[in-house]
């Protein structure tokens, strides 16, 4: 993982299965990519509380106000789909997808692809947290090291990568999901051990 090749842990980092895009850019779509990614966070609502004043704005009644934001996220939900179907040749021709077990921490991951890439090479990443409402985390990062291997008898690339451009919102977001994640892991072990 990245942060074995430095002695200093600055993330803490979890195993999990994960749905990640990922393509190979040149230094000058790095470039151009820069201001926007690090300036624009994924979610625009996505916490709590920005949910909570919305409700609050609707109405004053609690069952309507449920009524109207439940049609809300289910329109939400719609959208992303209808965008996702309109654009998916587009993003299939510049992104690989994988759903596998990956590394990831605040500050890089390792994972597996088809994707010829070397250390040195820059590539664009999404992160797709499996979390309500889904938000794909975009960060660009610097590949440490990318090694034939073999997993399920195919043959990938598994690529040591560096966050170098994050949203630092979208960072808070993906930590936050790894210590849950890593929670419930503890919680099951403990549940597993007192059943015992």
């Amino acid at each position: 993982m990245v942060d074995d090749l430095d002695d200093r842990r600055e993330y803490f980092r979890i195993k999990d299965r994960l749905v990640i895009e990922a393509r190979a850019i040149s230094d000058e779509e790095f470039l151009q990519l820069d201001n926007k990614i690090r300036y624009n966070p994924t979610q625009i609502i996505d916490r709590g509380c920005d949910m909570h004043f919305l409700k609050e704005c609707i109405s004053s009644d609690d069952k309507e106000k449920n009524q109207v934001l439940s049609y809300l996220v289910t329109i939400n939900k719609k959208l992303d789909m209808l965008i996702d179907f309109l654009y998916k040749p587009e993003k299939d021709e510049l992104y690989h997808s994988s759903h596998m077990e990956v590394e990831v921490s605040g500050n890089g991951i390792k994972f597996f692809s088809d994707l010829e890439m070397q250390g040195g090479d820059y590539a664009e990443l999404r992160i797709e947290i499996p979390r309500f409402p889904h938000p794909k985390i975009t960060a660009l990062a610097q590949v440490l090291k990318g090694e034939d291997c073999f997993v399920n008898g195919s043959k990938y690339r598994e690529i040591i990568a560096r966050f170098i451009v994050i949203n630092e919102e979208d960072r808070d977001l993906l930590i936050h999901y790894i210590f849950t994640k890593d929670r419930e892991r503890l919680r099951l072990k403990k549940e597993l051990f007192c059943g015992q």
